[in-house]
């Protein structure tokens, strides 16, 4: 097994190195507790609900602050904006100045200091529009223009995001042959981590789930596979764009990318060896092959279509490993993982400046069953903690990060 992992990163960066169109991708939908990632699983009657539906929204309280008073959260960057500009020597308004009218282009330019003035006259231009003329709208446009126009905010705090807000619809059969199927579909916005610099997602897809395990020397080690085709619409949405859509409430104004149409296919393996009644170990082989083409349609087609425009890039999701560890003991469910490790390593040679994140590595999970119709839970990954409630059919988890302040809420049924 570790051979056949090491020969498929081996043979995945020598196509990267071969191919430079093959471009990695995130998929903000994959979820790797999914039975179908998972797929040995289906030879114990694991869950295939007939239909279900969950609906989840999460966000950062920096970006909850933002969209309820923009100009108030986006003042607070104005300050940073001002100290770096009022600390700025004769070398740092050599490549600046110019740049003044554009980021304070609501002023009168009669006011705005020339490319020539001296680094005393910008700072008294600063000093003295800070202070007596601008208003807080005026600094926080300030800030916007500066994102739009130069890197002064490079080093300012991020502006966290990590929004979610998505409807998810999914439903099949599991067979006591150990086959499965499902069709799925997410409809949904996902946020950057930093709204001053990542780009956010707009998504649409449908996807069907196909999945077999069998037992091979015996009841105690099992097999399987799964294999994902899916057809999706997306739209990458600039973070600036998006912070100008709501400081000028015209939501047209965060749409400047193409919309892209694709199709694409994953393909997942998994075993499990089973200890005892009890104790369970699963080793899963995710995104072994996933790939994804697209076709775009530019924003002014969808008034005068010409056709898709092929983009010539094909687009992976990075394999991983996973090693589970799942203990049941009555009404107890303990889950142990260990996870993004291979993953996470072919994105630190894809991204230069990528960080290496150990705490997403280990994961817990456990559950109780209270009575026979409710049962509690918690799950721990990702540097996020999440609470679970199940009761019947109706499944609510609550989720609070650990490395900054954000929270979220689930809602689902299955039928």
């Amino acid at each position: 097994m570790r051979r056949f992992v090491l020969s498929l990163i081996v043979c995945l960066a020598a196509v990267s190195s071969v191919f430079a169109s093959l471009v990695p991708f995130y998929d903000p939908f994959y979820d790797n507790t999914d039975i179908f990632h998972s797929p040995a699983w289906l030879s114990e009657g694991g869950e295939v609900p007939a239909f279900a539906f969950e609906i989840s929204a999460y966000s950062a309280v920096d970006y909850l602050s933002y969209l309820s008073n923009p100009a108030a959260k986006l003042s607070e960057y104005s300050d940073y904006l001002y100290s770096r500009m009022m600390k700025g020597d004769e070398a740092f308004w050599q490549q600046y100045a110019g740049s003044l009218g554009s980021i304070f282009s609501f002023d009168s330019s009669s006011n705005i200091p020339s490319g020539s003035a001296s680094v005393g006259q910008i700072r008294a231009y600063l000093e003295d529009s800070y202070a007596n003329r601008f208003t807080k709208e005026h600094k926080a446009r300030a800030v916007l223009n500066a994102l739009s126009s130069t890197d002064l905010l490079s080093g300012a705090d991020p502006l966290y995001s990590d929004a979610v807000l998505s409807l998810s619809l999914n439903g099949g059969a599991l067979y006591d042959s150990g086959f499965a199927w499902q069709i799925s579909s997410h409809i949904g916005f996902t946020g950057g981590n930093d709204m001053l610099s990542d780009p956010s997602l707009l998504n649409v897809d449908i996807r069907g789930d196909v999945g077999y395990a069998f037992h091979i020397f015996s009841e105690r080690v099992t097999l399987g596979m799964s294999l994902e085709a899916l057809a999706l619409m997306q739209n990458q949405m600039l973070g600036l764009n998006l912070l100008d859509a709501r400081f000028s409430n015209d939501p047209i104004t965060a749409f400047s990318e193409p919309f892209k149409f694709g199709l694409g296919f994953a393909l997942n393996f998994g075993s499990m060896y089973r200890h005892s009644d009890e104790l369970a170990f699963t080793l899963d082989l995710t995104n072994v092959a996933s790939f994804r083409k697209f076709y775009d349609i530019p924003l002014e087609g969808f008034a005068d279509f010409n056709g898709f425009t092929e983009d010539e890039n094909v687009y992976y999701q990075p394999m991983d490993l996973i090693l589970r560890a799942v203990w049941t003991s009555g009404l107890w469910m303990l889950t142990v993982e260990f996870s993004d490790v291979v993953n996470q390593v072919i994105w630190a040679g894809e991204l230069d400046g990528y960080k290496y994140d150990f705490f997403s590595i280990p994961k817990l999970a456990f559950s109780c069953d209270v009575t026979q119709d409710l049962s509690l839970g918690a799950r721990l990954g990702f540097s996020r903690l999440a609470f679970l409630l199940e009761w019947k059919s109706l499944n609510v988890e609550i989720t609070s990060a650990l490395d900054k302040l954000a929270f979220g809420l689930s809602v689902g049924m299955k039928f």
